[in-house]
């Protein structure tokens, strides 16, 4: 009977696929914007809803041990959702690999067949990146496939003979964020080494016209008369300007990122 017992308890091991795992996450988001005023939930706050302890819900989201097919149940209906088959994993077939088991970090390769598309989003995005002065803006909770979706876009547009970058702002120091000027220079040097051009800063730059001015002079009578095609740029983790605007007054600055995501 104990044999039997510890059989079936092996048999409900499961944990998330990517599929549910998104699916989770984007219903989470959801509700959040519609019920919570934005903010993502604490665990106590999905304890309550789905009736789990925080621990539970801990192991739910890292996906790193299995737990009983009923506790998914719970969390996927008071989202709203219903659990498929496609939406988890058994821990007791050969079906789970290293890299299911590990959280993963960066964005998803072009060919990856775990990620999971999410139409109409990806068309309507490939769509808009080639319209001229096109702004995209990507929201997502943390390893939500923010970054991988971004390279998809980039990517889509590329095919269509579109020159694409990517910056990274966790790349830049701190002291880079400490005025505007000094953030639009080094914005603009960086997307010239990123184009393989001459660095001609320097040249462009006159302090009597400001740092709006003469960003906007850079692109338009320098950077972009050398391209042969359209730019695109895309740029990865903006969400650290403003954690720097958090810790700093620079009311110039908060009114471009402001202006930016929307």
């Amino acid at each position: 009977m104990t044999e039997n017992s510890h059989v079936q308890r092996r048999k409900r091991g499961v944990i998330l696929s990517p599929q549910g795992w998104q699916r989770l996450q984007l219903a989470e988001q959801q509700a959040a914007e519609l019920n919570n005023a934005g903010k993502g939930y604490t665990l106590e706050q999905l304890g309550e809803q789905t009736g789990l302890s925080p621990n539970t819900i801990t192991k739910v989201r890292r996906r790193r041990l299995a737990v009983d097919r009923q506790t998914l149940e719970f969390y996927f209906n008071a989202l709203k959702l219903t659990l498929h088959p496609d939406d988890y994993i058994s821990m007791d077939t050969d079906v789970v690999t290293g890299l299911q088991m590990k959280p993963i970090r960066g964005h998803l390769p072009l060919d990856s067949p775990i990620y999971v598309e999410r139409p109409p989003i990806e068309p309507l995005a490939y769509e808009e990146i080639l319209q001229p002065g096109a702004l995209i803006r990507v929201k997502a909770p943390r390893q939500f496939g923010k970054t991988s979706l971004m390279v998809r876009i980039l990517a889509a547009a590329q095919e269509k003979g579109l020159q694409g970058i990517v910056l990274n702002m966790q790349l830049a120091d701190a002291t880079v964020f400490q005025d505007l000027n000094r953030f639009l220079r080094w914005f603009c040097a960086v997307v010239t080494r990123s184009l393989q051009l001459p660095h001609r800063v320097d040249d462009h730059w006159h302090e009597v016209y400001g740092g709006n001015y003469n960003c906007t002079d850079y692109f338009e009578n320098y950077l972009l008369p050398e391209l042969d095609e359209p730019l695109v740029l895309a740029l990865d983790e903006v969400d650290t300007i403003f954690d720097h605007l958090m810790n700093r007054e620079m009311p110039m600055l908060w009114k471009i990122a402001q202006a930016s995501a929307t």
